[in-house]
């Protein structure tokens, strides 16, 4: 939604938002195993598979971290991430993390 901050716990402090460190591990577990292509979101977990083959689980971590708790956008976290001839990582990557981030929001939280 525009507008939105993206509910990271780094921004907002609220511990029943998740850290970023559990996006980051999400969308390199997801890199590694894929989701079968026919489930509805499997497209994410390709396109950050892709960008860890191109460049390396450094730069998609320093992409999602750019894009979800630094507000820069996913064009110039790819830039930043990918360089500047393949900022295109970057939309790919930060659109993937903004989708395992509402999944993770959405999952239930349990009470400590």
């Amino acid at each position: 939604m525009p507008g939105e901050v993206y509910r990271v716990q780094e921004n907002t402090g609220n511990p029943v938002h998740p850290f970023i460190e559990e996006v980051v591990s999400l969308a390199l577990d997801r890199a590694a195993d894929p989701r079968p292509s026919g489930h509805q979101d499997s497209h994410f977990d390709e396109y950050v598979r892709g960008a860890v083959e191109y460049a390396g689980e450094a730069a998609v971590k320093e992409a999602i971290r750019l894009s979800l708790t630094k507000g820069v956008t996913h064009r110039m976290a790819g830039r930043e991430a990918f360089g500047d001839d393949d900022y295109v990582y970057g939309i790919h990557v930060g659109v993937a993390a903004i989708a395992y981030l509402c999944e993770l929001n959405s999952e239930p939280q349990i009470d400590p």
